[in-house]
């Protein structure tokens, strides 16, 4: 069985401590924080749960924008805070939108640039996840970024959801930029479309992504982002997460 992260972000409205007992006796070994978790928590309570628990924290989820007005002081700050946690990875987003000019993407590219200098001086990673609505929404997009900013520190957190929805074909992309990928994620949850569940646009090829995973030798945790459920406790979701996992284990298998 492959190992697995689960992002806190549908999370949100619980504690941690109201759910990463039961994420870790559920066989999961890492969690990203989303910003309602990372930006309150203390060093202590970090290193408590994983001495007690035994679960990692992988990394920090920033959503920031890093060419809005304040941001970024913003992304700093969040270095700041994963530097303070011990957490080496922070996932970011690009910022900008899809139809950026020329001299937009210019000074995204630059300000990437500046943080992935700030975070070499943390010793942090940073991955940069595609986004639709942003700059990095589609493989070309994403290309250029990584083509224009060769820090060793700044990655790719691959989704194949996100190229698959700019029209792109999601195999290729892993392929394309594999050399620079840092980490990989899936959505998964209840599909606002289809209301499917346990992955978000099942007719993508899952067999062809996981095969290609496994080609280049990605042996790092994959990440599962379960969206979607509303419900008033952490086990519904956990639940959902639980049988993504089993369901992605019979691509890999």
């Amino acid at each position: 069985m492959k190992a697995y992260c689960v992002s806190t972000l549908p999370f949100s409205q619980f504690q941690l401590t109201e759910f990463v007992d039961l994420i870790s006796q559920a066989g999961i070994s890492a969690l990203e924080l989303a910003q309602s978790h990372f930006s309150h928590v203390e060093a202590e309570t970090i290193v408590t749960l994983q001495d007690e628990i035994g679960i990692h924290f992988k990394s920090l989820l920033s959503t920031v924008q890093v060419d809005a007005p304040d941001g970024l002081d913003a992304l700093i700050s969040i270095l700041d805070t994963a530097q303070k946690l011990s957490i080496s990875t922070v996932s970011i987003a690009s910022g900008g939108n899809e139809t950026a000019t020329t001299r937009e993407v210019d000074k995204i590219i630059s300000l990437l640039k500046t943080v992935c200098v700030e975070a070499l001086s943390r010793n942090l990673d940073l991955a940069l996840y595609a986004h639709e609505g942003s700059l990095a929404y589609n493989l070309e997009r994403t290309q250029q970024l990584f083509d224009a900013i060769s820090y060793d520190n700044f990655g790719f957190y691959y989704s194949a959801y996100h190229f698959h929805r700019a029209g792109d074909n999601p195999v290729m992309a892993l392929r394309t930029l594999s050399e620079r990928l840092f980490s990989a994620y899936f959505n998964c949850g209840v599909d606002s479309t289809t209301e499917s569940e346990p992955f978000w646009a099942p007719e993508m090829d899952f067999y062809g992504i996981c095969k290609e995973i496994d080609r280049i030798g990605y042996n790092e945790e994959i990440m599962l982002i379960y969206l979607g459920l509303k419900t008033d406790s952490p086990q519904p979701i956990i639940d959902g997460v639980l049988n993504a996992r089993t369901k992605l284990e019979t691509y890999f298998s």
